[in-house]
């Protein structure tokens, strides 16, 4: 479920051309619903074991990247830059992936790992340029400004640190108030959510192991 801030992201004078409009047509609606219940699925038939620490972590993470972002979207007139949104422009999309990566590494699942990540590549790919679309045209040269200094996906970590880096930060939203963490903001964005999902996905693999174990 995407909200139009989730993606306060990227569209850079250089980016990749916006997906043509068939695309736009299948993505929408219930397609990502469709996908997730294909996931669940796929996981019906391979949760034969217990969730490992290693996938339960790298969800809880993803589920903490969540909440984190969470609290940083107002829907105004200027991009996100505080939290994870300093250092990478999609946290949430990739807070999900994190989740589902964690869900299949916790299963031992390669094959799920594999599909997951290039399924995601490719629907979620040109998701992410509808929206920077929408967004260059919403936010205009301050959106392009953050384009350039924070990467689209994968987080660059040092130059967040940088004084330069905190300048163009600075250019694209000086609004301090909008470095903080809102609680009023996450709640409204229903960052629990984030958690929820987390229990919902551990708790569904273990169900799944303990009915395959009975069976077996």
């Amino acid at each position: 479920m995407t909200r139009l801030g989730e993606i306060t992201s990227e569209a850079n004078p250089l980016s990749p051309a916006p997906p043509p409009s068939w695309f736009r047509g299948v993505i929408q609606g219930k397609t990502r619903i469709a996908l997730a219940w294909i996931f669940v699925a796929i996981l019906g038939f391979t949760a034969r074991e217990y969730p490992t620490w290693p996938g339960i972590t790298l969800c809880l993470i993803g589920a903490t990247l969540r909440f984190w972002a969470s609290g940083y979207l107002r829907k105004d007139s200027r991009p996100a830059v505080g939290g994870p949104y300093a250092y990478v422009r999609n946290p949430l999309y990739l807070g999900t992936y994190l989740m589902a990566l964690g869900v299949a590494l916790s299963v031992e699942s390669w094959a799920l790992l594999a599909a997951t990540t290039v399924l995601f590549a490719v629907i979620y790919h040109y998701i992410i340029l509808d929206e920077e679309t929408k967004l260059r045209r919403i936010f205009g040269e301050p959106y392009s400004v953050y384009c350039t200094a924070v990467p689209r996906f994968f987080p660059r970590l040092l130059p967040a640190f940088l004084p330069a880096h905190r300048k163009a930060l600075d250019a694209v939203n000086p609004d301090l108030e909008h470095r903080q963490y809102s609680w009023s903001i996450s709640m409204k964005n229903k960052s629990y959510e984030a958690y929820a999902s987390f229990a919902g996905l551990v708790g569904l693999v273990a169900a799944l192991a303990f009915a395959w174990k009975l069976l077996g």
